[in-house]
């Protein structure tokens, strides 16, 4: 399976798709409670987050995942410092996962950090999102806490980057 990612723009991912996306992954995935994913995922919210970068499945051109670079300066931005980048909802389609798609998602933001010339990229995982972690860990990320969130038990990733 083919995956074409960029931007949001490049892609022209619609504000249907993107709730779409988000709804499946993290409401139907049981991470998320409906009522609490309306405002979570209202689209201009999540793309006024950062860069929103996502990945369309080439042979049909469907939405297969998306990712946020948040950078320092956005107002989403939570446990990164000066000049340290944060990565939000990653997710990625359950029909396309077991493609490396969330490796390649993860791999891009990663780039798109390094090349703003951030110092270092942190995120945060709820404990039951195993498969996340695992990703995580194999992509470089280092466990460095947990915190608690609106009743909901995380794990604090980050990695250093050098520009």
């Amino acid at each position: 399976m083919e995956f074409q990612i960029d931007t949001a723009d490049a892609l022209n991912i619609n504000d249907e798709e993107l709730s779409e996306l988000l709804t499946k992954v993290y409401v139907t995935g049981g991470f998320t409670q409906p009522e609490e994913a309306v405002s979570l995922f209202e689209p201009s919210s999540v793309r006024k987050r950062g860069i929103l970068i996502g990945a369309r499945e080439k042979q049909h051109s469907r939405l297969a995942g998306v990712v946020i670079l948040v950078p320092p300066n956005s107002p989403a931005r939570r446990l990164a410092q000066n000049n340290e980048a944060e990565m939000h909802l990653l997710g990625v389609n359950p029909e396309y996962r077991r493609h490396g798609l969330g490796r390649m998602l993860v791999d891009s933001a990663i780039a798109q950090a390094k090349n703003n010339g951030y110092s270092k990229i942190v995120l945060w995982t709820q404990v039951s999102m195993k498969s996340a972690q695992k990703l995580y860990d194999l992509t470089g990320f280092v466990y460095i806490d947990d915190i608690t969130r609106n009743g909901r038990d995380f794990r604090v990733y980050e990695m250093a980057l050098c520009a």
